[in-house]
C-alpha cells in the first residue's frame, strides 16, 4: 500500500507541519477543560470567589497539577503545564494568601514531585504538606475563604484501587480537611482527578462547595482559575453515578481479576443499576451538575417523522450570572420479556452561554431505533436480534436523571425486529448468573438468570471466513 504524501489531512499537510503547536490550541484546550468541570455542591455561594476576597489555598496540587493519567496516555510531550496557583494570583480577581504560598514553596524544596520509576509507576497521589490546626487558624485569621485542591492520577497497568491515596483520602488529606474546615466558615474543594473518588468526606467535614475539574490537560490550571473566580460558570454534568459507598456498585465484586471478569451486572451499569433498583444509595446522580446560575427548561413540542423524533425545549437563565445548561432526553421502556433499566439516556445538548433572563430554544433529535433492546437469549423468539418490545416507551426531558418530566409516549403495538440476518458474536463461553429485574410488591428488585453461552466456535468462524493473503491487500495495489 502506498501513502500519498501530497494530500492534506483535515486541512493540514502532515509533512509540512512545523514543530510549534497550532496557535489556537491552547485557548481551545482552556475552554474545553472548564466546560467539563462538574459542580456538585455550592452552599452559601462559596464559589465563585468575589472580586477582592481573601483566599487561602491548600494542597500541593495547586503547584503540581495533574494534566492527565499515566501510562501511554500520560507520556505525552507538552511544552508546558499550567498550575492553579500562578493564574489565581496573577488574575487579580482575589487576594491570595501569599504567606501560605511561600510556606508551600519552601516545603516543596524538600519534598519534590515523585515521578516514580518507569512509564506507569507515578504514585496515585503525592505526599501532602501537613496542615496543623494552628496553621489553619492562622490562615483563617487573614482569609475569608479556603480553597483545598486534592489530586489523583492513575494509568495503564496501574489502575485505581479502593485504598488510601487512591479512591479514599489518605491520612494527610483527612487531617488537612478536618483542620481547614474547622478553622474556616467557607471551604471549597476542587478535585483534580481522573475518576470519581469516595465522597463521604463532604458530609463528614462539612464541606460547603465541591467541584470535579478532572484532568484538564496543559491548560487545566488556567481553567480552574477561570472557574473558581467566576470568569466561567461550571456547566459539566456527571457521566457516572456517584454512590454513597463503593460496595454499592454491582461491579465492585466482579472487577480486577487478572484471569477473568464476569459481567454479572449485564446492562445494569451505573445509573441503569441505581435508578432501577436502589436510588437511595446515590450521593450524586448521573447527569447532575450545578451552575453559578439557575435555569428553567420548558418543553415545547415533540414530533415524529420517519422514525425520527424532534424534541424542542426552551431554556431560560433565571439567575443573575451568565451560564450554560445541558438539556437531557431519556426514555423509559416497558420491562417486557428482556428486562430494562428504568431510564436510559437518548441524547442531550448544551446551550450557548445565556445571560440572565436570556432564553434559547434547544432542538434534540433521535431515532426510535435507539430505544431497542438486544435479545441474546431468544426470550422474545428472536435470538441475537435488536428489537423494540411491544409496549409504551415514555420520553422524558430534564437536566439530570433525577430531574425529569414526561413529554411524550411512543407506543410499539407489536415486537418490531430491527436486525437483518442476525448471528451470534462474542457470546460468553463460561456460564454465570447475571442480573435481571423482576417485580416484587410493585417494585423492581434484583433477580438472576443464567447468561446464554456461545453456540458458535468463534475461532473456527474466523478461520473459515478469513481471506487469503493475496486477497487482503489486492485493492491497495
Amino acid at each position: 500500500m502506498k501513502i500519498d504524501t501530497t494530500k492534506a489531512v483535515k486541512g493540514y499537510n502532515l509533512f509540512e507541519l512545523k514543530e510549534e503547536p497550532i496557535k489556537e490550541f491552547p485557548s481551545v484546550c482552556r475552554v474545553a477543560a472548564a466546560e467539563g468541570a462538574v459542580l456538585l455542591k455550592n452552599e452559601n455561594n462559596v464559589l465563585p470567589f468575589k472580586k477582592g476576597e481573601k483566599v487561602s489555598v491548600f494542597g500541593r496540587t495547586q503547584f503540581d497539577y495533574n494534566k492527565s493519567g499515566t501510562g501511554s496516555g500520560g507520556m505525552v510531550n507538552v511544552l508546558y503545564v499550567t498550575n492553579v496557583i500562578d493564574p489565581l494570583v496573577s488574575c487579580g480577581e482575589v487576594e491570595v494568601n501569599t504567606k501560605l504560598v511561600d510556606t508551600y514553596k519552601e516545603w516543596l524544596k524538600e519534598n519534590p514531585f515523585d515521578v516514580g520509576q518507569g512509564w506507569a509507576n507515578e504514585p496515585w497521589c503525592q505526599k501532602e504538606m501537613p496542615i496543623s490546626e494552628a496553621l489553619a487558624k492562622e490562615c483563617a485569621a487573614t482569609s475569608e475563604k479556603a480553597l483545598v485542591i486534592i489530586g489523583r492520577t492513575a494509568g495503564e497497568d496501574r489502575d485505581n484501587f479502593n485504598g488510601a491515596g487512591s479512591y479514599q483520602l489518605n491520612d494527610e488529606e483527612r487531617e488537612m480537611l478536618k483542620n481547614v474546615c474547622g478553622a474556616f466558615d467557607k471551604v471549597a474543594v476542587v478535585l483534580n482527578v481522573g475518576n470519581i473518588i469516595d465522597m463521604s468526606f463532604v458530609e463528614e467535614f462539612g464541606v460547603e462547595s465541591v467541584m470535579y475539574v478532572w484532568h484538564g490537560g496543559m491548560e487545566g490550571g488556567n481553567a480552574v482559575a477561570d472557574l473558581v473566580t467566576g470568569k466561567v460558570s461550571p456547566s459539566g454534568k456527571l457521566s457516572d453515578t456517584i454512590a454513597k459507598d463503593i460496595n454499592d456498585y454491582p461491579s465492585n465484586d466482579n472487577f480486577g481479576d487478572r484471569e477473568q471478569n464476569c459481567y454479572v451486572e449485564d446492562i445494569y451499569v451505573g445509573y441503569r443499576y441505581f435508578e432501577t433498583f436502589c436510588p437511595e444509595k446515590v450521593a450524586y446522580p448521573f447527569g447532575f451538575g450545578l451552575s453559578y446560575t439557575t435555569f428553567d427548561i420548558k418543553f415545547e413540542s415533540a414530533n415524529l417523522m420517519h422514525s425520527v423524533y424532534t424534541i424542542s425545549a426552551t431554556v431560560t437563565n433565571t439567575g443573575d450570572m451568565p451560564g450554560k445548561e445541558v438539556v437531557q432526553c431519556y426514555y423509559s421502556a416497558p420491562q417486557g420479556k428482556l428486562g430494562k433499566p428504568k431510564y436510559e439516556l437518548l441524547t442531550y445538548k448544551k446551550t450557548k452561554e445565556l445571560k440572565p433572563n436570556e432564553s434559547e430554544t434547544v432542538v434534540l433529535t433521535f431515532n426510535v431505533e435507539q430505544m431497542a433492546s438486544f435479545d441474546d437469549s431468544g426470550a422474545t423468539g428472536h435470538k441475537n436480534t435488536w428489537l423494540l418490545e411491544m409496549g409504551d416507551y415514555d420520553i422524558l426531558l430534564g437536566n439530570s436523571v433525577r430531574n425529569l418530566q414526561k413529554v411524550e409516549t411512543y407506543v410499539a403495538f407489536e415486537n418490531f425486529v430491527l436486525t437483518y440476518k442476525p448471528q451470534e458474536a462474542l457470546a460468553p463461553e463460561k456460564e454465570f448468573d447475571r442480573i435481571k429485574p423482576v417485580f416484587e410488591d410493585g417494585k423492581l428488585v434484583v433477580s438472576e438468570e443464567k447468561v446464554p453461552t456461545a453456540e458458535v466456535d468463534l475461532e473456527e468462524r474466523i478461520v473459515k471466513n478469513r481471506p487469503l493473503n493475496n486477497q487482503v491487500f489486492s485493492k491497495y495495489r
